[in-house]
């Protein structure tokens, strides 16, 4: 009986440290890259929004998963260097903003899952098959491709007065010749005279700025792209210094001190990519993953702007806008 006893309680203990072992087993590591083309400042709100929802899918960075990031500095030639470093490591998946990085991890690879937080057109710039089903290694999400001329008609509707309305061009971004060929259209169909402004690094701002007044720019209509997101505060400060009114389809633009602008918050869109790198993680393919539109979109006008500029708004503006910053 004593024998047979402690046998039980051996076998007894065996289980229950093998238990305790397959507890103690840690969850498959994973290697979550990322390559953002412009400033850690630029991008680190939608970042902290990126890991705050991967957090709340249940990764635990530094258990699960881990988060390397690299940053261009809105240096795009280092992008095609960047993406090579970033597949050096062999990542899971990589997550990235802008066509110009997108396009650099593209040419790179065409296996590794590739993750973007916001695309203007992914189909007409050849990163997806079709929104429902991409059809390759790419999906992320992006932003609706009639902002723009929406943008221009509020524009128009808010300062019914102005006719110059300037655009900065960014060559060096593969978005930027979408995002003109929107602007020409609308900017003539509301009645607006289009001017093109060059932006080629942080260092023309002080020129582009000269350029703008000197032409009797009225109004300054600022894309979404990646270079112009890094360079956000500097170009809200000099806006405001030269007394330009400044519209975008990128909220934190208002929210930084542009007069008004009409689109969906990149920290949503961020959620959502880290929503895509979870199922990825989990075992779907970016083929079978349909790229995904915003689904909030806010009309904010800056009144406290408008005041310090000299701005008088429409009524209409006033009772459409979705939030108004006093």
């Amino acid at each position: 009986m004593k024998r047979r006893a402690l046998l039980i309680a051996s076998g007894a203990w065996l289980a229950a440290a093998a238990t305790h072992s397959f507890a103690q087993t840690p969850k498959a590591h994973r290697r979550i890259a990322v390559l953002l083309p412009g400033t850690e400042e630029g991008y680190r709100r939608s970042l902290d929004s990126f890991r705050a929802e991967l957090r709340n899918l249940g990764h635990v960075e530094g258990g699960d998963v881990s988060i390397d990031v690299r940053w261009a500095n809105d240096r795009s030639e280092q992008l095609g260097s960047l993406a090579a470093e970033v597949f050096a490591r062999n990542p899971t998946v990589v997550l990235t903003a802008s066509s110009a990085a997108v396009r650099a991890l593209q040419k790179a690879t065409s296996t590794i899952p590739i993750v973007f937080g916001g695309s203007t057109d992914p189909v007409a710039l050849g990163f997806v098959k079709s929104l429902a089903r991409p059809g390759g290694n790419i999906t992320g999400v992006t932003v609706l491709t009639d902002l723009l001329p929406k943008l221009v008609e509020l524009t128009r509707q808010a300062l019914p007065s102005a006719r110059r309305l300037a655009y900065p061009v960014h060559e060096r971004d593969p978005a930027h010749k979408f995002t003109l060929s929107q602007f020409g259209p609308a900017a003539r169909k509301f009645d607006f005279d289009p001017l093109l402004v060059p932006f080629a690094d942080a260092g023309d701002l002080g020129s582009a700025f000269r350029e703008l007044v000197e032409r009797k720019a009225d109004i300054l209509l600022v894309p979404i792209l990646g270079f112009f997101n890094s360079q956000m505060n500097q170009l809200v400060e000099r806006a405001l210094k030269a007394r330009l009114p400044m519209v975008s389809p990128q909220p934190t633009y208002a929210e930084a001190g542009a007069l008004l602008s009409y689109g969906t918050h990149p920290e949503g869109n961020w959620r959502r990519a880290a929503a895509l790198v979870d199922k990825i993680l989990r075992g779907a393919k970016p083929a079978d993953l349909p790229v995904e539109e915003p689904e909030r979109i806010q009309l904010i006008v800056n009144m406290k702007t408008a005041k310090a500029i000299g701005v008088t708004l429409s009524p209409v503006t006033l009772l459409r806008a979705d939030k108004v910053i006093e």
